[in-house]
């Protein structure tokens, strides 16, 4: 599980222990929509080393893409994905309590109790910054936000489009589009081994649960990406410079792999469940 914050934390990604939660609340149909891929597997390590060499080609990507802007590293799609699997494989390491070495010079620092701590400030590579603005920007009080966004230069334009964006899409809504036809579909292959006795392999509701929070994340990043279209380079600039200041410390907690995959088993069996999810994803569309 991954969590930041000052004073109270923050769920980051879902943990498996709250995957069966946050199913229903993230699926809605939707054109073009991608659905389960039984060939597509979770990406995982072979061991400590090889998880290392991930996360420094990682770091080194980061941080030069970082040099040309946040607005930049929101447009790489290929990168977020890069983060996105790196981080997805550092947290099933630490869920199955599998060693993953001395990363402290890449800001993942062990807190001698199973979790690991990252200093955001000092290491923005692990944070999202589509996932910041996705949360944080339609959460926080609009007439506080906008006036700290004109003190700091802000033009009456850029704030006039912004508006205009948080009114028109919603980044909840757009991560609930990605991801019932993935939650549906993996529902049918559920009862498919159901129908033939047979038990659903862990590894496949792993593949199930990557897609899905990873279909989401892009979701997410688009979202974020025609944020930034809407408000300009300047305008992204003043953004991130109020979000720089929140910056915290993430921490990686180990949650419990076979809760979650039982619960999200259970939940994906219950005979309404297409009906009970489109039903209740609509609550997030606009």
């Amino acid at each position: 599980m991954h969590v930041q914050g000052k004073s109270a934390a923050r769920c980051a990604r879902p943990p498996f222990a709250a995957a069966v939660v946050a199913m229903f609340a993230s699926a809605v149909g939707v054109a073009h929509a991608v659905e389960f891929d039984e060939k597509m597997k979770a990406p995982q390590s072979r061991d400590a080393a090889e998880l290392r060499a991930r996360a420094e080609t990682y770091s080194e990507r980061a941080a030069q893409a970082r040099l040309a802007g946040a607005d930049a590293m929101i447009r790489d799609r290929n990168l977020s994905a890069q983060r996105f699997d790196v981080e997805w494989d550092l947290e099933r390491a630490i869920d199955f309590r599998k060693p993953i070495g001395d990363l402290s010079g890449l800001g993942i620092v062990d807190r001698g109790d199973g979790t690991y701590g990252v200093d955001l400030a000092a290491n923005p590579q692990w944070g999202d910054p589509a996932e910041q603005l996705a949360e944080l920007l339609p959460a926080l009080s609009s007439a506080g936000l906008i006036a700290e966004f004109t003190r700091r230069g802000m033009s009456a334009d850029a704030v006039a489009r912004l508006r205009e964006y948080l009114a028109a899409h919603d980044a909840k809504a757009a991560a609930a589009t990605a991801a019932l036809p993935i939650s549906v579909s993996f529902s049918r292959v559920v009862r498919k081994f159901d129908k033939i006795k047979r038990p659903v392999p862990d590894s496949l509701v792993f593949a199930y649960i990557y897609q899905r929070e990873r279909a989401t994340s892009e979701a997410r990043r688009a979202w974020a990406e025609h944020l930034v279209d809407a408000v300009g380079a300047d305008g992204m600039r003043i953004i991130q410079s109020y979000f720089q200041e929140m910056q915290t410390t993430a921490v990686w907690a180990p949650s419990d792999p076979r809760a979650g995959i039982d619960g999200t088993l259970a939940s994906l069996r219950l005979p309404d469940f297409e009906q009970k999810a489109t039903a209740e994803a609509q609550a997030v569309t606009p």
